[in-house]
């Protein structure tokens, strides 16, 4: 190999080490990257089977002005959309079951009375319990009253929109909470009987009542 060949072959061996370098060195090859987490289902529940239009966008509700009342005395005030435009529920007047229906125009308010606590999952420092609104009192503008006895699941009010000055936000008429070995919950509220699943006192940030102006 004579001197010139051998000046080629020199640069073009450094020419591929640097080369080699940088891809090395790259952060498309040298870097590990970390993996993203994969994003969790959501679990469709009824509130969330929303009536679609023809293009499958939701069908927005009449807007209505409610004010709320939190479980702490606290009150909110704002347009919101949830809960059904028509309720159908059953009540029992005098010992006699009846079937009623409603438009929401109809509605003055609607309280809960009580939370039944339903049995989620066992962990590791506890059992986990959703309280889902129980009995409840429908008041009409023309002032009649009604009781329910299975909640409010069905008239679509569990999650609730309100849009105000403030903003949006979502409230709710219930809660998950944990209860621990020795009796005592996670929320503070207090402790109740192992075979009483069912509690009138509930957590400062949940919906108690509903009004319509």
């Amino acid at each position: 190999m004579d001197k010139g060949q051998n000046m080629d072959y020199l640069l073009r061996l450094r020419l591929f080490l640097w080369l080699g370098a940088l891809g090395f060195f790259s952060p498309s090859y040298g870097e590990p990257r970390m993996p993203k987490e994969p994003t969790l289902p959501s679990v469709p529940n009824e509130e969330s089977k929303e009536p679609r239009n023809a293009r499958g966008d939701k069908d927005s509700g009449e807007s209505k002005v409610l004010n709320l009342t939190l479980c702490d005395g606290r009150t909110v005030r704002g347009e919101s959309t949830s809960g059904s435009q028509t309720i159908f529920f059953e009540h029992t007047k005098d010992g006699i079951l009846y079937k009623k229906k409603l438009s929401s125009n109809e509605l003055d308010s609607i309280k809960i009375d009580s939370w039944e606590l339903k049995l989620k999952r066992e962990e590791k420092k506890g059992t986990t319990y959703e309280a889902l609104p129980k009995k409840i009192r429908i008041r009409t503008k023309n002032g009649e009253v009604f009781y329910k006895e299975t909640g409010i699941g069905d008239l679509k009010l569990l999650n609730i929109e309100i849009k105000n000055n403030n903003g949006e936000t979502t409230l709710f008429t219930y809660w998950v909470d944990l209860k621990f070995p020795d009796g005592k919950w996670y929320s503070g509220l207090p402790t109740i009987k192992a075979d009483h699943l069912v509690r009138e006192d509930c957590l400062k940030d949940v919906v108690r009542m509903m009004e319509w102006e």
